[in-house]
């Protein structure tokens, strides 16, 4: 009877842990910025936090299970409490103390920041009439690492003989030293360019809500030099989200 209702009480208690591994993987996942790209952060959730949560539920479950010997639908109650509680206060503490250590948003005047561009590249370069989510791409890199995909506004491209320019913006999550933009137009990876977002400081101030000078892109993806007829270039400003 006792192997029976340790049993029950696993399951119910992974099958506990299998919901909230799954809302706090997906809430550190976030907090780590991890790629969405090629769904690496969806993997990790499934594939990594909801597996481990699946096993603390099964074991935090048996150990109660065995340390609570009263018996009968009472020791049952209390066993499956002392799961479920112990459960939710170790998902506590991996969603309250990483957000703690963690660096947050940067903000002007309480408010989070977006970064707002505009990318100018050679009328050479082909844009389709209707959205394209893979014709256009441009994405943060913060300290050498991709952070995420603009939002393109393509009702706001605007084209003359020379130049097309293609407005977006992202939002700026941590006060990382470095920022670069990699933009890309076309599915050629050597169509890829960097442009370093040199002048924009860890913390923005109000003075970066100014548009920037026109700055040019230093190299490509595959850190080969960029030819002057393709080059692109690009000028930004911060801009405090409105919630």
């Amino acid at each position: 009877m006792r192997v029976l209702r340790a049993l029950f009480i696993a399951l119910l208690t992974a099958f506990a842990g299998c919901i909230l591994a799954f809302f706090v993987g997906d809430y550190l996942t976030k907090l780590a910025h991890v790629p969405e790209m090629e769904g690496q952060r969806g993997m990790t959730v499934f594939f990594v936090c909801v597996p481990l949560g699946l096993l603390a539920g099964l074991v935090i479950g048996i150990t109660a299970s065995i340390l609570v010997r009263r018996q009968g639908p009472a020791g049952f109650l209390v066993a499956q409490g002392w799961s479920l509680l112990v459960l939710c206060g170790i998902a506590g503490l991996l969603g309250g103390v990483p957000y703690l250590l963690s660096d947050k948003p940067p903000k002007i005047d309480g408010k989070r920041l977006e970064l707002e561009f505009e990318l100018r590249a050679p009328a050479s370069f082909k844009i389709p009439k209707q959205p394209n989510g893979y014709s256009i791409r441009v994405s943060l890199y913060t300290d050498n690492r991709q952070s995420d995909y603009a939002f393109i506004d393509w009702n706001s491209i605007t084209k003359d003989p020379e130049h097309v320019i293609i407005p977006g913006k992202i939002p700026l999550l941590t006060h990382s030293k470095t920022r670069s933009l990699l933009a890309s137009i076309g599915n050629e990876p050597v169509a890829s360019q960097f442009v370093e977002l040199k002048n924009l400081p860890p913390a923005p101030r109000k003075e970066n809500e100014a548009w920037s000078d026109w700055i040019f892109a230093t190299e490509r993806a595959d850190l080969t030099p960029i030819p002057d007829l393709e080059r692109f270039a690009l000028r930004y400003r911060v801009h405090p989200i409105e919630r």
